[in-house]
């Protein structure tokens, strides 16, 4: 019997705090997903995929959107304390 991959399974824990990121980052920019097609070439549909956590962006297209956005890639999937995030280090 075939077995159906719910798209809540396809999300891999890292793409989904990526997706979150990305779009709180764009957001603050004020860019639409359009924007950010038109900068990385990246479909605005991809992007809501991911920003979504349905999708698992490619190393490349991490980096794609993270600089578009401001940012780094290892900061857009790094696991955050939440301790440390309301604490940083002086």
């Amino acid at each position: 019997m075939p077995k159906y991959l719910q798209l809540e399974e396809v999300g891999t824990p890292a793409a989904q705090l990526f997706g979150k990121r990305l779009k709180e980052r764009r957001l603050s920019l004020g860019y639409t997903q359009a924007q950010l097609f038109e900068q990385t070439g990246i479909t605005a549909a991809y992007i809501s995929f991911i920003e979504r956590g349905r999708a698992n962006p490619t190393l490349d297209m991490m980096v794609k959107l993270a600089e578009a956005v401001g940012a780094e890639a290892w900061d857009m999937i790094r696991p955050c304390d939440e301790e440390s995030a309301k604490n940083p280090p002086k």
